[in-house]
């Protein structure tokens, strides 16, 4: 019996039966609403409280108003439901009764009414509890039964309330065994519905965590899931799914469009705006027909693919360079014994002014690349990179001479920390300065160099842009290639370099055309390198 009231409370401290009790009270309110107004109103069947009008009238409007309230305490679930249900079964079992014995007792077949209570009692309660209303039940037609006997109204009817009474019994059974059947489906389909909710929270925010930046496509090209890092990887200005991605970023539509013609290489690094790191997609269908695409960011491999390059070019230099210079020494010098021969002569003195010239060029190339080949492993520091602009500046400012205006640095993040040699960033961006300085315009507004500093994400961001004429469009391609220079007698291998630099150590360097056509370079630190502080 104590593992039978165990039973009981655990089980109908649950959800499901709170609903099934409400729905239980909706039906007794109905079925009491019936009986009343069917006699209030006199309509048929004549036979509802023919025998005893006025206990009929007394028990159903008694019995309506209970309905009622227990209606209430049940769809607010006051109280214990155990006690809940006994007490309206109970109740049910007592005004039913009445109401048949005012009718003209078991020949009205109100008796059937009761086999809906005994079906309720055998979903609610567990156990021994539903063949005890069972019981309860079968005794109350015995009563009527034998009260009618007694009564004298000359008719024997105990077999009909004998077989009434063993269909409560058995109604009472088939009710419970598959009350529990149902019971224990929706509890399994509960815990699944959690099961799945919590998977679907945790994957979520698994997906949202990733580096990898992941994208959903329905077949009609729409975005329908995208995480965190993709918004960032991709610069994704929408905050929900719903847009179409050829519109957003038409260069990973195309690859994906070439991937589903099963194109042979459909996928390579891009930038989807010059402003954002290099990415390289992947796409995979899901059985739904959707289509997963993976966005990973190649700075990291970038960096480690640099420096096994730069290895290799330093194994390369280091033993190719002493080759070149000595003819190259010997021409440049044969050159000068050859101009100082004639002196005279324009023609000659041209002459050995181009070879001169080409030789102090070719020498300058040898040099560039033997500073690349010599160049020591990346070591990078934590520096303040405000503190270190603030000196970095100044000698600039000292060496060029620059006037009060000229050179201006603008710092949003001054607590901002980068991690970067101090070596490799002092070359890269003295280079930026060099060019900044060199393709500004004396003659227009100040400033000539504007360095700003700030907070973009999880990101920082160095900007050394100039006031001069900008970059025409059809170079700004080149910009970073080798041997590429518009600066007479540059090598073309200063923002070369300086981008391998900036890979080499995690950051990543662009150039940004602005409205205006003037000329920024952006160098971009990795967020997972950065501390801040509050």
């Amino acid at each position: 019996m104590k593992a039978d009231s165990q039973q009981s409370f655990t089980a109908h401290e649950q959800p499901a039966t709170w609903r099934a009790l409400t729905v239980f009270a909706g039906y007794r309110f109905f079925l009491a609403a019936v009986l009343f107004f069917v006699f209030y109103l006199q309509l048929p069947p004549a036979f509802l409280g023919a025998v005893d009008p006025s206990l009929y009238f007394t028990v159903s409007q008694v019995y309506l108003l209970v309905a009622l309230v227990l209606l209430v305490f049940t769809l607010k679930r006051w109280g214990f439901i155990d006690t809940q249900i006994k007490l309206q079964l109970l109740i049910d079992i007592v005004a039913l009764t009445l109401i048949m014995h005012s009718s003209g007792g078991l020949p009205t077949g109100l008796g059937s009414l009761l086999l809906v209570v005994v079906v309720a009692g055998g979903a609610l309660v567990p156990g021994k509890l539903a063949a005890f209303i069972a019981a309860i039940a079968t005794l109350a037609i015995l009563l009527e039964v034998s009260y009618s006997q007694i009564a004298g109204d000359g008719a024997t009817k105990y077999s009909q309330a004998g077989l009434l009474g063993a269909a409560f019994f058995v109604t009472a059974w088939l009710a419970q065994w598959l009350s529990e059947k149902m019971q224990s489906s929706q509890v399994l389909a509960e815990q699944r519905a959690r099961d799945v909710a919590n998977l679907a929270v945790l994957n979520q925010h698994i997906i949202s965590r990733l580096q990898i930046g992941v994208l959903a496509l329905d077949a009609h090209g729409s975005v329908t899931v995208f995480n965190e890092s993709a918004r960032q990887l991709l610069g994704i200005e929408q905050t929900v799914p719903g847009f179409h991605l050829r519109q957003t970023i038409p260069v990973l539509a195309e690859q994906v469009w070439a991937w589903h013609q099963h194109h042979p290489q459909p996928f390579s690094p891009f930038q989807a705006r010059a402003d954002l790191p290099e990415v390289r997609a992947s796409a995979t269908r899901l059985d739904s027909g959707e289509t997963l695409i993976y966005i990973e960011n190649t700075s990291a491999m970038a960096q480690q693919a640099q420096q096994l390059n730069l290895a290799s070019l330093g194994r390369l230099t280091a033993s190719i360079a002493h080759e070149i210079r000595n003819p190259l020494s010997a021409i440049s010098h044969a050159g000068e014994l050859l101009a100082e021969q004639e002196p005279g002569r324009s023609d000659r003195q041209k002459l050995t002014g181009i070879i001169q010239r080409h030789s102090q060029r070719v020498n300058s190339i040898v040099e560039t690349i033997l500073q690349m080949s010599r160049r020591k492993t990346v070591e990078p520091a934590t520096m303040v990179l405000a503190t270190w602009l603030d000196r970095f500046v100044q000698e600039f400012r000292e060496i060029k001479g620059a006037k009060d205006g000229e050179i201006i640095l603008e710092v949003e993040a001054p607590l901002a920390k980068v991690a970067m040699d101090p070596e490799q960033l002092h070359q890269v961006l003295w280079n930026l300065m060099e060019n900044a300085w060199h393709y500004s315009d004396p003659w227009q507004a100040l400033p000539r160099i504007r360095i700003h500093l700030a907070r973009a994400g999880k990101e920082i961001n160095l900007d050394v842009s100039d006031n001069g004429p900008g970059v025409a469009e059809d170079e700004q391609s080149l910009l970073f290639e080798p041997f590429h220079s518009r600066r007479q007698g540059g090598t073309g291998l200063g923002l070369y370099l300086a981008r391998e630099l900036c890979q080499a150590n995690g950051a990543r360097l662009s150039f940004l055309p602005d409205e205006l056509q003037s000329s920024r370079f952006r160098i971009s630190f990795p967020g997972e390198w950065q501390e801040y502080l509050a």
